[in-house]
């Protein structure tokens, strides 16, 4: 399986190292460990697909394409605020958090990053070259 290449699961476990970090580090009431094991383990599971497949709609263009396009938004909700929003509703007692337009956006643009690089299928010699030599990486 793809995201089990051992550059992805360290590149995964430096992330979510960080996340952990900066949730004991600033103790903000919304962002605590569970949550970032959460969101962390999510968007490793469903951002290579789903950035996969916005960039195959977008140049495909299949039959209902669009329907596809918002399946894709609908996940990246999910795993970047809906999962945040559902935690912190268990969590805090109450809904949307204080953080919710900052998390938003910044897990967001977090999730469309990862998925960029955990979407390439290949080692990380094969990404490096790839980066190296400016060839398009599929």
């Amino acid at each position: 399986m793809e995201l089990l290449r051992p550059w992805k699961l360290v590149s995964f476990s430096m992330a979510l190292g960080y996340y952990i970090w900066g949730a004991v580090r600033y103790q903000c009431p919304t962002w605590d460990i569970p949550v970032s094991i959460i969101m962390s383990v999510l968007t490793y599971v469903f951002a290579p697909w789903t950035v996969d497949s916005i960039y195959y709609l977008f140049l495909r263009r299949p039959r209902r394409w669009g329907f596809g396009l918002l399946l894709c938004l609908a996940i990246i909700y999910v795993c970047a605020s809906g999962s945040y929003e559902l935690y912190n509703l268990w969590n805090l007692g109450y809904w949307p958090p204080p953080t919710y337009w900052v998390n938003l956006y910044y897990s967001s643009l977090m999730f469309f990053a990862a998925g960029m690089l955990w979407r390439f299928q290949g080692s990380l010699k094969m990404l490096w070259d790839a980066i190296i030599s400016g060839s398009r990486v599929p």
